[in-house]
C-alpha cells in the first residue's frame, strides 16, 4: 500500500488551486466574468456531438505519445523529441501509403493502407528516436538537448519533403502533399464528427501499459532510475535501457504521425505535429505515469483546447489562446510536484518502494514469482554492497 504523503497531497491541492486562481485572474484581466467564461468552456466541450468528437480527436495523439513515454520517464530518460518523431513518422507513412496506391491502385483494401501507414509511421518514429539514443549511449550526449534539437531538423526535413518528392501536383497556398486515397482514411466512429478509430488504439495501448506495469521489466526501470548500479545486477544495462525506452516512445510518436495524416488531415501538412509532442510529455507528467491518469489528463488537455473556442464565443473578449496559457501554468505546477517528491521521472516513485504507484496493479499469473526472484536478487546485491 502507498503511504500517505501529506506534503505531496498539500502540494498537489495547492497547485490545483493555483491553476484555478491564475485562470480566473486571466479571465478577469481580459475583461470578462470568470463564471461566464467557465460556462462557455463547458458549452464549448459538450454543447453538441461534434464538439465532443473534437475533444476525442484531440486527445488521441496526446494520449498515445504520453502512454509510450511511460517506460522512458520511469527509467529517468527524459526525451522531448516526440514532435520530430511525429513529423518523420508522418512523412514515411504518407510516402508509403501513396507508394502502395501507385502499386495496387485506389481499389486496394483499406486494411492494407492502414497496416502500411502504421508500420511506416512507427518505423520512421523509431529511426528518428534511435539518433539521440545512439548519441546518449555512445558519446553520453544529453538526451534532452539532442531530442530537442532534432525536432528542428525534422521540421526542415518536412519542409524540404513538401517541396520535392511529396509535393502536391496542385497549386496550393501552403506546401502540402496530395490527398490520400479514400480507403487509407481511418473510419469514423461517431457519425457527424471527426472522431476516428484511433480512439480504439488508445484503449489498446493503455491496456498494454496497464499490464506492463505489473511485469518485472517495469520494476527494473524503476530501479534503474534510482539505483543504476543495482539495476545493472538485475540486467538493466544503461545502453539497453536507453535504446529500448526511447525507441518505444519513438514508435508511439511515429504511429501518431500516421494517425494525424490518415485520421485528421487526410494529407501531409506542414503543421502535422501541431504541438502534440510537447503536450504528450506534459500529459505523461500530469497523469503521474499511470495509464488511466494519462488518458484522463489527455482528455482534459484536449477539452481545454476545444472549450477555449466556446469561452471566446461566450465572452467575446477572451482569446482562445488562453488554453495554452492554462496548460503552461498547469505544467509548471506538475514540475513543482515532481520537485517536491524529488522523483527522477515525475510524480511517481520507483516500483517496489513503499511510495510506488503500483497500488492498483495486481500481479498476474507467474508475475509474483518473477518479482520475488528479483527482490531476492536485489537484497543479495544490497547485502554484498554492505559487506564491501
Amino acid at each position: 500500500m502507498r503511504s500517505f504523503d501529506t506534503r505531496q497531497w498539500v502540494t498537489t491541492v495547492g497547485v490545483l488551486v493555483g491553476v484555478v486562481v491564475v485562470s480566473a485572474a486571466l479571465i478577469l484581466f481580459a475583461g470578462a466574468d470568470p463564471l461566464v467564461g467557465l460556462r462557455g468552456l463547458v458549452e464549448g466541450v459538450s454543447s453538441s456531438p461534434y464538439r465532443v468528437g473534437e475533444v476525442l480527436v484531440g486527445a488521441v495523439p496526446i494520449a498515445i505519445i504520453a502512454l509510450t513515454l511511460i517506460p522512458a520517464l520511469r527509467a529517468g530518460v527524459f526525451s522531448v523529441g516526440a514532435e520530430g518523431q511525429v513529423t518523420i513518422g508522418a512523412i514515411l507513412a504518407t510516402g508509403a501509403i501513396l507508394a502502395t496506391r501507385d502499386v495496387l491502385g485506389d481499389g486496394a483494401p483499406a486494411p492494407v493502407f492502414w497496416l502500411v501507414g502504421a508500420v511506416a509511421g512507427a518505423l520512421g518514429g523509431a529511426l528518428w528516436a534511435l539518433l539521440p539514443a545512439l548519441l546518449a549511449v555512445r558519446w553520453r550526449v544529453n538526451e534532452i538537448l539532442s531530442t530537442l534539437l532534432l525536432n528542428y531538423v525534422a521540421v526542415g526535413v518536412l519542409g524540404l519533403t513538401l517541396r520535392t518528392w511529396l509535393a502536391s501536383p496542385e497549386d496550393t497556398a501552403t506546401p502540402q502533399s496530395e490527398r490520400l486515397p479514400e480507403a487509407a482514411a481511418l473510419p469514423t466512429l461517431i457519425p457527424g464528427t471527426r472522431a476516428h478509430a484511433g480512439i480504439l488504439l488508445v484503449i489498446v495501448v493503455a491496456a498494454v501499459f496497464i499490464w506492463w506495469r505489473r511485469t518485472p521489466g517495469s520494476t527494473r526501470l524503476g530501479v534503474f532510475a534510482s539505483r543504476p548500479k543495482l539495476a545493472l545486477r538485475l540486467g538493466a544495462t544503461r545502453g539497453r535501457t536507453i535504446y529500448s525506452t526511447i525507441v518505444v516512445s519513438g514508435i508511439g510518436a511515429g504511429v501518431v504521425g500516421w494517425i494525424q495524416v490518415a485520421g485528421v488531415n487526410e494529407r501531409l501538412l506542414g503543421s502535422v505535429s501541431g504541438g502534440v509532442g510537447f503536450s504528450g510529455l506534459a500529459v505523461a507528467l500530469l497523469g503521474a505515469l499511470l495509464p488511466t491518469g494519462i488518458v484522463l489528463a489527455a482528455l482534459f488537455f484536449s477539452a481545454l483546447t476545444a472549450g477555449a473556442v466556446g469561452m471566446q464565443s461566450a465572452t467575446g473578449t477572451i482569446p482562445s489562446s488562453i488554453a495554452e496559457v492554462i496548460k503552461g501554468v498547469l505544467l509548471l505546477g506538475v514540475v513543482c510536484i515532481a520537485a517536491v517528491q524529488r522523483s527522477p521521472a515525475a510524480a511517481v516513485a520507483p516500483s517496489g518502494t513503499p511510495a510506488a504507484a503500483d497500488d492498483d496493479a495486481v500481479p498476474g499469473p507467474g508475475a509474483g514469482a518473477a518479482i520475488e526472484a528479483e527482490a531476492g536478487t536485489s537484497a543479495e546485491a544490497e547485502r554484498s554492497e554492505g559487506l564491501r
